[in-house]
Formats: structure tokens, C-alpha cells, sequence
């Protein structure tokens, strides 16, 4: 989205999917937001509100910010994503640790007797989603696809998550009467602490 030179905005200045160009001499007298983007201002651009930026990647929700109540406000939005998605995480890892028992015991095992090898097969995987992306938007037959493409991405990479946090919970907790359970719940816990430290 461009805001033409000279041009007042009385209230809020949102753009989704993309940048949000303030051209010069534009005057915003509320806030700036960019989801899937940035925030470009030509000199003698002026925003009166909160300026802040949002991309979203691997699922998390990151963005640059100009003050710090705006990033307080990113921190506790972030945060409620975050723990909502470990909530999500916990119930699907526990239905399928009663469904299937041996399932993510045995996906744990393989990330810590391959772990390297694993590593490289999801950044692999992870360029290749991208090429197929590209390549299926522009013959424009394969675009219908590409729903299809990022919902069975997204079930890989969350299964892939439940096994890390077993498998985190596993080298923490041992001994007999530690269940899967447990130590699903312990790695998940760790993880979602860790994601929660703002950088």
C-alpha cells in the first residue's frame, strides 16, 4: 500500500500482505501497521501513533517496532500465540501418545540417533516447499495446489515439533516410572519457555 505525497491519514494506516509505503511530506496522526511486510517512509513522512511491522515465520509472529509500549503490545499478542499453539500442541500429543504409543517414542528415537541427518532433511524440505510454492503459482493450473501444499506442511512440521518435545523431555526426565506422557509434557514446557524469551 502507497500513501500519496502530502497526503493525511486521520486514523490507523494498516497494510496486510505486503509493505506500506509513506511517500514524502505524508503525515499519519494514528498508528502504522504492516502484517507480511515493512514500513518504508520517504523523508518528511510523520506518524503520530505506534509504527510497527509484522512477519510471520515457522509459525511465530515476529516484528520490529519503534517504542516500547508497541513492543510490550507485540510481546503480548506473540505470547498469547505462542501458548495457545503449545496448548494445541499438548492435546494433539497426547491424543496421539493414546492412539498410537509407539509413534512418537520411535519419531524421538530417530531425531536423537540422527539428529544431524534430520536437520538436513527438514532445511531441504524446507526449499523445496518454497521451489514447488514458486513454481505451482506461476503455471497458474498448479495454484489451487498450494493450499493443499501448506496444510500437509504444516501437519509435518507440527508432528516433527511433538517428537522434538518428546524427545527434549526424554533427555531431561528418565527412569521407569516416567511415562511418555511426562516427558512430552516436560519437553513441550521447555520448549514453549524458550520460544517466550523475547530477542
Amino acid at each position: 500500500m502507497t500513501v500519496s505525497p502530502n497526503a493525511e491519514v486521520t486514523d490507523t494506516a494498516i497494510a496486510f500482505g505486503g509493505n506500506i509505503t509513506l511517500q514524502k511530506g505524508v503525515q499519519v496522526r494514528g498508528d502504522v501497521y504492516s502484517f507480511g511486510g515493512k514500513i518504508i517512509q520517504d523523508p518528511g513522512t510523520v506518524i503520530g501513533g505506534e509504527r510497527a511491522a509484522f512477519s510471520y515465520r515457522h509459525g511465530m509472529i515476529y516484528g520490529s517496532h519503534q517504542n516500547r509500549s508497541s513492543f510490550s503490545t507485540h510481546y503480548f499478542f506473540s505470547s498469547i500465540f505462542r501458548v495457545s499453539a503449545a496448548i494445541t500442541a499438548a492435546i494433539l500429543g497426547f491424543i496421539v501418545l493414546q492412539t498410537r504409543p509407539n509413534f512418537l517414542p520411535n519419531l524421538a528415537t530417530e531425531l536423537q540417533q540422527h539428529f544431524g541427518l534430520t536437520a538436513l532433511w527438514g532445511i531441504g524440505a524446507v526449499v523445496a516447499i518454497t521451489f514447488v510454492n514458486v513454481f505451482l503459482a506461476i503455471t497458474l493450473i498448479g495454484i489451487p495446489l498450494i493450499p493443499l501444499l501448506i496444510l500437509m506442511t504444516i501437519i509435518t512440521s507440527l508432528v516433527g515439533s511433538l517428537g522434538v518435545a518428546l524427545s527434549v523431555g526424554q533427555r531431561l526426565i528418565h527412569g521407569d516410572n516416567r511415562s511418555s506422557h511426562q516427558q512430552f509434557l516436560v519437553g513441550l514446557s521447555i520448549l514453549t519457555t524458550l520460544s517466550l524469551i523475547p530477542f
